[in-house]
């Protein structure tokens, strides 16, 4: 038996206060365009049951694989369904407590959806000052089976008020083209696309961003493909390496920041021109609060399904990088992280992806210019999978590779880093 989705019924059995009302469709519109903005809300958080975020801080590559797979098998159905069914796949729901947003889910438990929570005064935006209202939009994702949720969110910058629903429809509209074109998209695509679904959603709006915000557009836009690394859409460009950065956060008092990083035949997904990562990596929540109500926007429904299967947060900062030129070429990339927004106090890191060596990586206390870094790593190359140990002014750093080689030469050569601040255990 396959897997039923959208049936009103099985909406009842993930909570019974949500009310299946009906299905979204293209509304189109004929209006002029206005100029609105596009930045990131939240970076993604994943929301897990303990035993999962014991397996992440310890980094246990073969438990994290495991859970990696099990979800891919509960969310494929679903993004395959969206992929196929385009905007028809969303249904507007409502729950008891008022709030209407958009849902796919099945009959097994697992959901996808987008929220507005609410459309404020915009008084935090220094580079569109001209731009009243900001929409923060949240796209989320469950995996039944795991109990894990991914979660990340935009702010749509307007000048015209509009409903909480249609901020979400732009979203839900704005994911179906996105999962459709998978990796091979260029940063341009996002605000194309952002645009072409707000006239679906039957709204007129062109959207724009400065140079400082589109790299982690494109980062985050990556997230809501990939998800915990589990779909592997790379080979955007049909290009051998593939490797997949995850900073995790498990500082409990501060906030860290990857900011600039330096390229050789390397290129991140969306190929934003810029080297200014600009992402934001919250700290953890302090033992004993729950992650669902840390800042996040979840429908209450949902969220009664979460705080019972979810004891804690991953806060960490994805970056995926392929080797621009695949005739004989490695690649290999460093980059800053700084902690709460201080610019003298961080480490850098860097890592090769050689042609026919093993893979290498090399870290360092301080923040250090980007490019002057790589060239000395490359007298410096560690040829380990980990962990390099570092201490920044009292607190740990851990960097990690899955495996140094392995690959085959038909493209599959996948690895993944894994960088912990402050992780309470030593390996």
């Amino acid at each position: 038996m396959g897997v039923r989705i959208n049936d009103p019924n099985d909406l009842k059995s993930i909570n019974s206060n949500l009310v299946y009302l009906y299905k979204q469709s293209n509304i189109g519109t004929t209006q002029s365009k206005t100029n609105t903005t596009l930045s990131v809300a939240s970076q993604p958080q994943v929301l897990v049951p303990g035993d999962v975020k014991d397996a992440y801080v310890r980094n246990d590559w073969r438990a994290i694989k495991n859970y990696e797979n099990k979800a891919n098998n509960d969310l494929q159905p679903l993004y395959n369904y969206i992929k196929n069914n385009g905007n028809a796949s969303w249904v507007v729901v409502q729950d008891s407590y008022s709030s209407y947003f958009n849902m796919i889910w099945d009959n097994l438990g697992n959901f996808i959806y987008t929220t507005c929570a609410s459309v404020n005064p915009n008084n935090n935006d220094p580079f569109h000052p001209n731009v009243p209202l900001v929409a923060p939009v949240y796209y989320g994702i469950f995996s039944k089976s795991t109990s894990i949720c991914g979660i990340h969110a935009y702010n749509l910058g307007v000048t015209t008020m509009i409903t909480e629903l249609a901020a979400s429809t732009i979203l839900s509209f704005f994911i179906c083209k996105l999962l459709k074109k998978g990796v091979n998209f260029l940063a341009e695509d996002l605000f194309t696309m952002f645009s072409e679904a707000a006239t679906e959603a039957g709204l007129s709006f062109l959207f724009g961003a400065v140079s400082l915000a589109v790299t982690a557009l494109c980062a985050v836009a990556v997230f809501a493909i990939v998800f915990i690394g589990i779909m592997v859409l790379f080979n955007f460009l049909n290009k051998r390496f593939q490797i997949s950065v995850s900073v995790y956060n498990w500082d409990t008092s501060c906030n860290w920041q990857l900011r600039g990083q330096a390229l050789s035949n390397a290129v991140n997904p969306g190929e934003s021109g810029t080297n200014d990562l600009n992402l934001d990596i919250v700290k953890q929540v302090p033992a004993g609060w729950s992650p669902v109500y840390n800042n996040l926007s979840i429908p209450i429904s949902l969220a009664q399904v979460l705080v019972r299967t979810t004891q804690g947060a991953l806060n960490y900062g994805y970056v995926a990088y392929e080797n621009k030129k695949t005739f004989t070429q490695g690649c290999s990339f460093s980059f800053q992280c700084t902690r709460n927004n201080d610019p003298n106090v961080g480490f850098t890191y860097a890592f090769q992806c050689p042609w026919t060596a093993s893979n290498a990586h090399y870290i360092e206390n301080g923040v250090q210019d980007a490019n002057q870094f790589l060239d000395k790593a490359r007298h410096n190359w560690l040829h380990t999978t980990g962990p390099l140990t570092m201490n920044v002014n009292g607190t740990l750093i851990h960097a990690f590779i899955d495996a140094l080689k392995g690959g085959d030469e038909d493209g599959d050569d996948n690895y993944k880093v894994a960088i912990h601040i402050n992780s309470p255990y030593p390996n």
